[in-house]
């Protein structure tokens, strides 16, 4: 593993602890790796890996779609608190349980409009299925500067940017401050992100 790919990863993770050490669920403590992972569809053992600097090693163009789907066959529920199954999942898609089975297990590709189906059926934005760790991440924390903050130089003025305008909502949360003052400082990330679905 070359140095590069070692200091990469360790940059992210030093960006990534900062952002689960400042960005806290409204009224709530630090978020765990299980309710990020929850939220972004990403493995709770690939956010432990990140937030330790450890580089995931992904084959390039790895799709990340049917771990995903599966992610949320496994946390999600209906409005009743069940599971759901896979036949309701397939007919509140307009699709066959065959179809699904055959989605799930690799054998054929998501179309845009079965994507965009399920997206609707569980609540998610497509990028939920797409996101790469990173812009994933950047998604749920509201980093505006997307997943370049994860890799960016420190002396960047979005690394920075972020950086301050995350500290100025962690002093106005220990002040006591409202969270909506915050939405007139300009784009601060929120406080934290509720779970997809």
């Amino acid at each position: 593993m070359s140095d590069s790919v070692d200091e990469r990863a360790a940059l992210l993770a030093e960006r990534l602890n900062f952002l689960f050490a400042h960005i806290h669920p409204r009224g709530g403590a630090p978020q765990s790796n299980e309710a990020v992972g929850l939220a972004t569809g990403l493995p709770t053992a690939d956010i432990a890996d990140l937030r330790a600097g450890v580089p995931l090693d992904r084959p390039p163009g790895t799709c990340p779609f049917v771990s995903r789907l599966e992610h949320l066959l496994r946390t999600r529920v209906t409005e009743s608190g069940v599971p759901y199954l896979l036949g309701d999942v397939a007919k509140t898609c307009g699709k066959s349980r065959v179809w699904l089975y055959n989605l799930l297990a690799g054998k054929s590709k998501p179309t845009l409009e079965s994507t965009m189906a399920i997206c609707r059926m569980f609540q998610v934005d497509p990028s939920f299925f797409t996101d790469d760790p990173p812009q994933a991440l950047a998604r749920h924390f509201g980093v505006a500067a997307g997943a370049a903050f994860f890799s960016l130089p420190p002396d960047d003025v979005r690394v920075r940017d972020t950086k301050a305008s995350v500290e100025l909502l962690v002093e106005l949360r220990e002040a006591g401050v409202p969270a909506v003052i915050g939405r007139y400082l300009g784009a601060l990330p929120p406080t934290g992100h509720a779970a997809h679905g």
